[in-house]
């Protein structure tokens, strides 16, 4: 494509998006904004409420804070040095991240949609402290037709904690029930964004796992016309289709997930994903600086109706920590599926399984990175191989190339038979089917780039003195700095494809694209762009060296002059034209034979 017609492409392209995001709000004005048909204090609680206890587990790696006001978590810090925040004196990261007591981590609901003969009155009930040792607390709830025994008691493993209900009916009359046991956690707009390529470390979805299918959701899965699709139910929660393994509300680095482990049936997996603004101050959610979402998972078990003097028991696995692999593969029951890695996941995962094997030998996830690069680089050379020497065979005939795009430059078409002529007659690739190898390689960078995105053993990392955290841009933009001038000497050595104008453009955007990018990218996919881009020169500079000594010890290349043939419309024919060859116009090509 000529420069001119990118040029004209580019400016059409921004100017219909600035039509969209300023020119049609200013000449229609803003639609009205749709409400989700949720109510985010739906929930019932006693009118006079107990003073509210806490109780503390302490468990391996990290610490737990529950409260009366619902038996739900309050607070779940990680004491590893690594998840702290702050500048000055590091705090340990709170993995709690809501406030209102009918949005807390490991709420249990026993309160059906409507009908009569309910088991317990309310849906957050004032729960007594009936028992605490520092790795468990024992509450419990009594009225003249019930008694309910929650038991939350760490596991031993790190950030791991059960959860038993045991639900007794203490009356006259068959009461029903069913069990609901939730996941939250709370992030506004602002906190998900990414910039420039850089994921947020704090965008975040729901998961949905059962013995059918496992399904992913964002916001835009609930937007308000969705809650008329048929997989939601009336309560308005999303039901993924089979008997739950475990749900989630997961963010790139980490996760709460719960998992049933005995109970009288299997339940149901559950999600819904709430817009929260301030409606009465802004017509437009974007405009309500904090404008968020909160994110729900849930295990639903089946209604359960209990006859006078019946009992029943639940138990629900919960894991509240960081994504780390070794963690959720110890969980069980596919845990580890909360890692989102994409489209090439299998890919993914055989890399990060390699990088933990090459982490245990050197013990530096930098380095490790560095050497999983160049056994993925080694391993597609002979992709690579053919690429480079057509790449070498291309720079031997750029006077030629050159010389035909000096002849056409006016003319695209008879330029592109030129060089396709040029091509055969010296058995030369064509550059785009010279592309096919590099693009079988694709899936596997994209999943080695989506395995360092979100592995959260390079959070808080260091690796030398100008990187202190793998997960985070480095230091003094010496990454980006280095990373553009190594892909601008990548572009020198380069063979040279399209018009001058392209290969000047080609020379200097790629650079400043990367060199652009890094400046926000994580600093471990800083390693892993700069090792593959010296690898990739030094392959290119070798085979070409090879190939070049090769060249000569054969005797060298024999030039000779191929006239091309006159147009059509032409009365005479040059003396000594090919009559083979197309028509290329006027004048004669330089041909390699």
């Amino acid at each position: 494509m000529e420069r001119s017609n990118i040029v004209k492409w580019l400016f059409l392209g921004l100017a219909i998006f600035m039509f969209i995001q300023f020119g049609k709000p200013l000449l229609f004005g803003d639609a009205a904004e749709q409400l989700q048909p949720l109510d985010v204090n739906d929930s019932t609680a006693p009118a006079e409420r107990a003073p509210a206890e806490a109780c503390v587990i302490t468990g391996d790696r990290f610490k737990a804070e529950l409260s009366t006001r619902g038996g739900s978590l309050r607070h779940l810090w990680m004491t590893d040095p690594k998840y702290t925040i702050g500048n000055g004196e590091p705090t340990p990261m709170d993995l709690v991240t809501t406030s209102l007591e009918s949005r807390m981590p490991l709420r249990t609901d026993l309160r059906l949609p409507g009908g009569d003969a309910q088991q317990v009155p309310f849906d957050d009930l004032d729960w007594k402290l009936s028992a605490q040792d520092g790795k468990s607390c024992t509450f419990t709830y009594t009225d003249e037709a019930t008694r309910l025994t929650k038991v939350v008691a760490a596991t031993g493993r790190p950030f791991e904690l059960t959860l038993q209900m045991t639900v007794e009916n203490l009356g006259q009359e068959p009461r029903k029930h069913r069990l609901a046991v939730e996941q939250t956690a709370w992030r506004t707009q602002k906190d998900t964004e990414g910039s420039l390529g850089l994921i947020s470390e704090w965008v975040t979805e729901t998961v949905a796992a059962t013995d059918q299918t496992t399904e992913r959701q964002m916001p835009d899965a609930f937007e308000p016309d969705d809650f008329k699709d048929p997989e939601f139910t009336p309560e308005r929660w999303r039901r993924t289709p089979g008997a739950a393994r475990f749900v989630a509300v997961s963010s790139s680095y980490f996760t709460k997930v719960a998992l049933p482990l005995e109970g009288p049936a299997a339940p149901a997996a559950e999600t819904q994903i709430e817009e929260v603004w301030d409606t009465s101050r802004f017509a437009q959610k974007s405009s309500d600086p904090t404008f968020g979402h909160v994110y729900r998972a849930r295990l639903a078990y089946p209604e359960r109706e209990l006859a006078p003097g019946g009992s029943v028991t639940y138990k629900v696995l919960s894991f509240t920590g960081p994504k780390e692999r070794d963690l959720l593969a110890a969980v069980g029951h596919g845990a580890s599926e909360v890692i989102n890695l994409g489209w090439f996941s299998p890919i993914a995962k055989l890399l990060v399984s390699y990088l933990y094997v090459l982490y245990r030998a050197v013990g530096s996830w930098g380095w490790a990175i560095c050497l999983l690069t160049i056994t993925v680089r080694i391993l597609l050379f002979p992709l690579s191989i053919q690429q480079i020497k057509s790449a070498a065979a291309m720079r031997k005939l750029k006077p030629e190339m050159d010389e035909i795009n000096a002849r056409y430059k006016d003319d695209p078409t008879q330029r592109g038979l030129a060089m396709q002529e040029l091509w055969r007659k010296n058995k030369v690739a064509n550059p785009v089917v010279g592309c096919f190898p590099m693009l079988l390689q694709m899936p596997v960078w994209f999943a080695l780039y989506t395995a360092l995105q979100t592995a959260v053993e390079l959070y808080h990392t260091p690796f030398g003195p100008v990187i202190p955290d793998l997960s985070a841009p480095g230091k003094y933009f010496i990454i980006p700095i280095v990373l553009g001038a190594s892909s601008f000497i990548q572009q020198k050595i380069m063979p040279p494809q399209g018009d001058p104008a392209q290969q000047k453009m080609m020379l200097y955007l790629m650079p400043g694209i990367f060199t652009a990018m890094m400046l926000f990218l994580p600093a471990g996919l800083g390693v892993y762009m700069l090792t593959n881009t010296w690898l990739g020169i030094g392959q290119q500079v070798l085979v070409e060296r090879y190939l070049k000594a090769k060249d000569e010890r054969s005797g060298g290349i024999e030039v000779r002059e191929v006239a091309s043939a006159e147009p059509q419309s032409a009365t005479k024919k040059t003396q000594g034209d090919d009559k083979s060859a197309p028509a290329l116009g006027k004048g004669k090509a330089r041909v390699r034979g």
